[in-house]
């Protein structure tokens, strides 16, 4: 679901931080689409420069500020608030520190049964026995991933401009399978393997 994050260069497993200041009022004043969507901005700038901590804390303090306002009756805004506490896992988990990201990572399940909830679940899981260092896990997450059949009417997705875009299908097979093949790395390394061919 963050492709922004896979079409950076691979991080180094001792990350060199940047600028890691930020205008804490502006950023917690965006909305989510703004904070967590738009490039630029939000906590994206401190994933940019490497600042994965203070990113994850930026995501946390965003979320315990304004996540009151994101309905949890709407669908996108419920995809927001979940995508949120993805993203803080993530950032977590590549600043390092996998004991604050577990527990965030096993709250992203969707509940449910849809085509598309089955293959993020077992994302999820997939990511969870990387963390874990439970690679057999892994290659069962990869495996049920690539078995699950695309949803009807995948490829005639339209973006919020009405445009038709492409989507890979099973999306986030290939961040599984780079965790794989790059197993002796950090996460953040290992995430972005599935830009290595």
């Amino acid at each position: 679901m963050i492709s922004f994050l896979g079409a950076l260069a691979v991080a180094s497993s001792e990350p060199s931080l940047g600028d890691c200041s930020y205008d804490r009022e502006v950023e917690l004043a965006r909305g989510a689409v703004a904070f967590d969507q738009t490039e630029g901005q939000g906590w994206r700038p401190l994933y940019d420069a490497k600042c994965y901590i203070q990113a994850a804390e930026l995501l946390r303090e965003w979320q315990a500020v304004n996540g009151e306002n994101l309905d949890s009756t709407d669908p996108r805004s419920r995809s927001l608030a979940q995508i949120l506490v993805w993203h803080e896992a993530q950032m977590w988990a590549f600043g390092g520190r996998n004991d604050m990201a577990l527990p965030m990572f096993s709250r992203a399940y969707r509940e449910d049964a849809s085509v598309p909830a089955t293959a993020w679940n077992s994302y999820v899981d997939g990511t969870l026995a990387f963390l874990r260092r439970d690679r057999e896990s892994l290659g069962r997450a990869i495996a049920r991933l690539s078995a699950i059949p695309k949803p009807s009417g995948w490829d005639r997705a339209v973006g919020q401009d009405g445009q038709p875009i492409t989507r890979p299908w099973p999306q986030n097979l290939d961040v599984l399978q780079g965790l794989s093949r790059c197993w002796d790395e950090p996460y953040s390394a290992a995430y972005l393997c599935r830009d290595i061919s």
